[in-house]
Parts: structure tokens; sequence; C-alpha cells
């Protein structure tokens, strides 16, 4: 890998280093065991084909017969549970061999600063510096956390940034003229990628199909 020592790069969370689904289900499976433990009630897993959690812990709620309020605390517990996530063998490997190698490996990823920690706690990535969009109060596509990675690494000779999302990941990187790689969905992806439907700002100037490629760009 050629200039690694002078390249800087930065990943996105979640359907970039893991698959959130994954994330989800750890959730779903926590709350599952807290109405056993408190209700007595066994709940089958729900996971349906929608990605917002509002609506899987409304028809909980209404299936157990429990008050709409209830639904805050049974979200807030699906925050704040530590997840049974884990990552890939190759992208463990892929990002201790990075670690070693490039001038600079972080993370960038929006969220609440609690949530997004405990799922890298989960990962065994809490090592990394992390950039998370609570903790600076500004989310994708804003520039202010890509800003203070390049001032940071300034004396870096190219920044790359790795995501999967097309509404947001690679808004701010492209106008950094940051080389940006996304991941095409498998088929798993929370978000989907309609790349037909954004602007060239918004889309990634390289696409991989999973992070085992990424040894192409960097060499």
């Amino acid at each position: 890998m050629s200039d690694l020592k002078r390249t800087v790069i930065v990943f996105d969370l979640d359907d970039t280093l893991y698959f959130e689904a994954d994330y989800q289900f750890s959730g779903y499976k926590a709350i599952q065991k807290k109405i056993k433990d408190l209700y007595g009630i066994e709940i089958p897993l729900m996971l349906r084909e929608s990605s917002e959690d509002n609506d899987i812990l409304s028809y909980i709620c209404k299936e157990l017969s429990l008050p709409e309020t209830v639904k805050e605390s049974l979200l807030w517990f699906y925050r704040l549970h530590l997840p049974d996530i884990k990552l890939d063998e190759k992208v463990k490997l892929l990002l201790e061999q990075l670690d070693k190698s490039a001038m600079a490996v972080a993370i960038l990823t929006d969220g609440r600063s609690v949530t997004q920690r405990l799922k890298l706690k989960a990962l065994g990535l809490q090592h990394y510096e992390v950039f998370i969009s609570e903790e600076w109060q500004e989310s994708k596509p804003g520039l202010k956390r890509f800003n203070a990675i390049a001032e940071k690494y300034s004396g870096a000779s190219r920044f790359l940034y790795i995501g999967d999302n097309v509404k947001k990941d690679f808004i701010a990187p492209n106008a950094l003229n940051w080389l940006t790689v996304g991941i095409r969905d498998q088929g798993r992806n929370i978000h989907p990628q309609n790349v037909k439907l954004e602007p060239p700002t918004s889309l990634p100037k390289v696409w991989i199909n999973n992070l085992s490629e990424l040894n192409q760009i960097l060499c």
C-alpha cells in the first residue's frame, strides 16, 4: 500500500463497519427479555420491514395492552442497551492493518453519544478516534467534524471517507475534495441507496462491494 503513512482514513459506523440490522435485532431481543422479566409475558421477535423503531414499539404496547407512554421507556431501553453485535473477522483484520499502516484511522458517525459509544464498545472499536454528531452538535452533511479532522492531520496527503448513505454521507467530504468510497447495499442496509435520485455531489467517487475491496483503492 503506497503513501498510507500520509493517508487519513475515516469510516462511517452503521451499515459500513457492521450491519445496523444486527443492532436492531439485538435491541428487540433485549426488549423481549426485559418484558419477560417485568411483565412475565413472552413476546415474539417482531422484525417487521419497517426501520422505524417507534412503529415496532407501538405494536408491542398494543399487543400487551400497555399505555402508549410505555413506548418511550422501551425506546430508551433500546437505545441504552449494550448490543450483541460484532465485527466480521475480515473487517477486523482490515482495521488492524490500517491502524498500523495509515497516518490515522477514525470513525465519524451520526447518532446519540451513549448509543454510538455502546456500539463501539460492543464492536471493540472504542480505542479509535471517534466523531459523533451529538457530541459535536452537528449532523451530516455538516462540515464541522470533517474540517476538524482535516485541520488535525493537516500534513496528510489524502483523506478517505467510507460510508453507505447517499443521502448524507458523502456531501461534506466531496466538498472538501476527499476521496469518498461507497459500500454497495448487499440487501441488508437500513437506508436505501437510490443513486438515480441523488445529485453527483451526494454520491461517492468510488463504489466497492465490501470493505475487503478497499485495499485495491489504497494501493
